[in-house]
Formats: structure tokens, C-alpha cells, sequence
């Protein structure tokens, strides 16, 4: 009997040891990301420096655009930039991205007469309209400056 609660203690032993070497371990993945460098966080000027002098140039490529018969169009602001397609004469946003300082307010994706994607800073908005006259993506933009809220 004695000899069954020492083995019944040593292994409650052995698990607990196991169990707080496996805690501690995990503990330390903190702070690291899955390739195990360390992760930092940026304060919010360092990111607003970083994304000021990063570019917005819409993707190298265009995404293949939904049908066999659809045409593609990039189009670049310096609000932000869109990529289209058309098809059977309706419009497509496929992708947009915001230049830095500025966000998506609101998306009309399509496909449609007319596609659209409202790009939005603190003192400007910029309305990116797509149409497809002719079979091809044509894009219109029409940017306003913010009003006062005084």
C-alpha cells in the first residue's frame, strides 16, 4: 500500500512539473510572433509616419476580373486608387485602396450602371465613380474639402 502512494504521489508530482514547465513556456511565446521574433508594438506617430511615406499605387497586378468577356482598368489618385472590370457593360470594383491619411467611408462594389468608393480624410472627401461606356472601365473623380465644424 505504501508503495502504491508513492507512486501515486510521484506522479501527481511529475504532472504538476510537467504542467508548470509547459505554462511557463507558453508564457514566453508571448511577445513573439509564430516565426518566434519578437513582436513590437508601434505608438500611434510612428505609424501615422510610416503609412505618410508609404505609397498607395494600386496592385501590380489586377485580380481576374469575374467573367471571360470582362476588361480591367487601375486607376490612381492621390486620394486612392481602384481597380475595375466591366462586363456586359456594368461596372465591378474588384479592390481599392485608400491612399495614407485617408479611409473607406463607403463602398458601391457593383456590379452596376455605377460603382463607386468614397475615400474620406480629416479635411478632404473624394468620391471615385466607375462606369463602363464603352465596354471599358473609366473612372471619375470628384474630391471636395471638408466644412469647418466650428
Amino acid at each position: 500500500m505504501r508503495r502504491r502512494a508513492l507512486l501515486g504521489a510521484g506522479g501527481w508530482l511529475a504532472a504538476a512539473v510537467l504542467t508548470t514547465l509547459a505554462c511557463i513556456w507558453a508564457v514566453s511565446l508571448i511577445g513573439t510572433d509564430m516565426a518566434g521574433q519578437a513582436v513590437r508594438i508601434m505608438p500611434l506617430d510612428e505609424v501615422e509616419r510610416v503609412l505618410a511615406t508609404s505609397s498607395a499605387a494600386p496592385p501590380a497586378a489586377p485580380p481576374a476580373a469575374t467573367g471571360p468577356q470582362a476588361v480591367t482598368g487601375a486607376f490612381s489618385y492621390a486620394e486612392g486608387a481602384v481597380t475595375a472590370a466591366c462586363e456586359e457593360g456594368r461596372a465591378l470594383l474588384l479592390s481599392w485602396t485608400p491612399a495614407p491619411g485617408y479611409g473607406v467611408e463607403e463602398v458601391e462594389r457593383g456590379p452596376a450602371a455605377t460603382a463607386s468608393v468614397v475615400f474620406e480624410s480629416d479635411d478632404r472627401t473624394a468620391v471615385i465613380s466607375l462606369t463602363c461606356p464603352a465596354g471599358k472601365p473609366v473612372a471619375a473623380l470628384r474630391s471636395a474639402a471638408e466644412p469647418d465644424e466650428d
